[in-house]
């Protein structure tokens, strides 16, 4: 099915068993917690480290490390690879990291088309309005937009970031390491 020239909408996950990125100050994770509000001008590189290591097993490379607080992090290779096509959906805010350049793109465009009345969310229970996790997605498909990534304006931008179709293809051509992608709409 495709609407709008969308055909699939994916959450993206990262995999298992590559290198992620880690704040070395504990305070700078609160830095770290994107909300989709753009922060380029105001923005300073938090000070990462790799962790290259789990259960004493060396960790594989990746060019999309997880990072925690909702940017999508990527090195400077993807950067260049991917860069031109998704700078219009955020902005790309450097790490300070010894393995190299790193950047966390934090989406700031939003797209309100989730149908929350079909859909399964677990809202805040100090603020109802606020979604805080979707179990089932249904969106509303007059709503969506081509573009090839979003986040939904009902988790206040802390919510996870939405691709489709044309960012998977990217990624998947690219030859680009460390990301996987969950389809959450249209459900099978």
């Amino acid at each position: 099915m495709t609407v709008n020239g969308i055909t699939n909408v994916y959450k993206i996950r990262h995999g298992e068993g590559y290198v992620q990125l880690l704040a070395d100050n504990s305070d700078d994770y609160d830095v770290l917690i994107m909300d989709g509000k753009a922060r380029g001008r105001s923005w300073k590189p938090v000070r990462m480290h790799r962790l290259q290591t789990k259960d004493h097993q060396l960790r594989q490379p990746s060019d999309f490390p997880y990072c925690p607080g909702g940017a999508l992090a990527m090195n400077e290779t993807a950067k260049a690879k991917i860069g031109s096509h998704i700078r219009r959906y955020g902005e790309f805010l450097p790490l300070s990291c010894d393995g190299g350049p790193f950047w966390a793109f934090q989406v700031t465009h939003f797209v309100d088309a989730l149908d929350e009345n079909a859909s399964d969310v677990l809202r805040s229970s100090d603020e109802p309005s606020v979604v805080l996790m979707i179990h089932k997605h249904v969106f509303r498909p007059e709503r969506l937009t081509p573009d090839w990534m979003f986040k939904l304006p009902q988790s206040r931008g802390r919510g996870p970031i939405y691709v489709t179709d044309p960012f998977v293809n990217l990624i998947k051509a690219s030859g680009l390491t460390g990301l996987e992608f969950k389809r959450v709409w249209p459900h099978s």
